[in-house]
């Protein structure tokens, strides 16, 4: 920072964008943690655009859409980062599929996507710290009732259980959270006994644990709804079903974009796509919701993640922005607060945080 002046105290946030030919690929920030600016530090290029990406210690996993049709194209990429840099480690392109989310086992043995357009998940073998080619293909079937989004099988997200015991696939074709056991080779089988679905026309998109591994919360895009699951030994039990914007004052169009709960497990916030907020939950102690308040966003905000467990940051695809907001404990007026930092991103669509400095 120079001689005369003072160290920022900082965090690296990776952002992926679409874009265009001269701004698609993947940004490098530092994030200020004591006031939420953003500070550009590098910019790599990529040819196809970047779905999702996933942090498993000095790797970054990259999902990639497939822009060519070509078979090269597409896939997952696996990166290894140490601060600013990138260096291309592996890749799977599994014939040019296009994956829409991925995860990593904490032992980094096996890798794991969902292809929304194909219904399949896929298992990619780690060996000597590389990904190598697909070993495991599983066909999702089935279909619900949104005629244009339910047509089929659409697997949208994927993650563990926080035991360490169920691999999960939020489904959003066929409106269910599909739970998956693993062998001792990381193969996965579907546990039929503990797969659950939602209410039809709901579109599970993505689900997250709170702290303490006993209670869960499923995004549903289409329904724009967040339901609330006991958790315990693979089964879940519905307790609540909440909404994520005023349906009644708002008429237009929405789709639920992203959702996070904080380090303690004391908020939960979720992203609207077309009334373009932010709300906030407070979660209670039997892990129920309670809405506290919406902030306004820039358009489409569809990716968000929560640095320091103070700094909620939120990426609007269409406003081309991402921006920064303050979560501060004990105010009587809220809990999320503007920090009007924000800095412009073609099409940002999602967002880790980097390894720290």
């Amino acid at each position: 920072m120079g001689l005369f002046f003072n160290k920022r105290n900082v965090k690296p946030v990776f952002v992926g964008s679409y874009g265009n030919d001269l701004t698609r690929g993947m940004y490098v920030f530092h994030l200020d943690v004591d006031n939420g600016e953003f500070l550009k530090k590098k910019y790599y290029k990529s040819l196809a655009n970047p779905t999702a990406m996933f942090k498993r210690e000095r790797f970054i996993y990259v999902c990639y859409k497939n822009n060519t049709g070509r078979k090269t194209d597409g896939g997952l990429w696996q990166y290894a980062s140490m601060e600013l840099q990138f260096g291309l480690a592996g890749k799977a392109t599994d014939g040019g599929k296009t994956y829409m989310d991925c995860f990593v086992n904490e032992n980094r043995s096996n890798a794991y996507a969902v292809d929304y357009y194909n219904g399949e998940v896929v298992r990619i073998p780690i060996l000597k710290q590389k990904i190598v080619t697909v070993a495991q293909r599983i066909k999702h079937e089935g279909s619900s009732v949104d005629p244009k989004r339910q047509t089929e099988a659409h697997p949208h997200f994927i993650d563990e259980t926080p035991d360490h015991k169920k691999i999960f696939v939020c489904d959003l074709g066929t409106d269910e959270v599909v739970i998956y056991n693993l062998d001792d080779k990381g193969a996965l089988e579907r546990d039929e006994e503990n797969t659950f679905k939602v209410k039809p026309g709901s579109g599970p998109k993505k689900m997250v644990f709170a702290p303490n591994g006993k209670y869960s919360y499923v995004l549903n895009e289409l329904s724009n709804t967040i339901c609330v699951y006991q958790y315990q030994d693979g089964h879940f039990t519905f307790i609540q079903e909440v909404d994520t914007y005023p349906k009644d004052e708002f008429a237009k169009e929405n789709l639920a974009g992203d959702i996070v709960i904080s380090e303690k497990g004391d908020y939960l916030f979720v992203t609207n796509r077309g009334h373009d907020s932010i709300v906030a939950f407070e979660v209670k102690e039997d892990g129920q919701l309670e809405y506290i308040e919406y902030l306004d966003t820039d358009e489409n905000p569809c990716a968000m993640i929560l640095v320091n467990d103070r700094w909620l940051v939120v990426a609007s695809q269409k406003g081309g922005t991402i921006e920064s907001f303050e979560l501060k404990r004990g105010e009587s007026k809220g809990v999320l607060f503007e920090s009007h930092f924000s800095y412009m991103v073609g099409e940002p669509v999602c967002l880790i945080e980097g390894r720290g400095i």
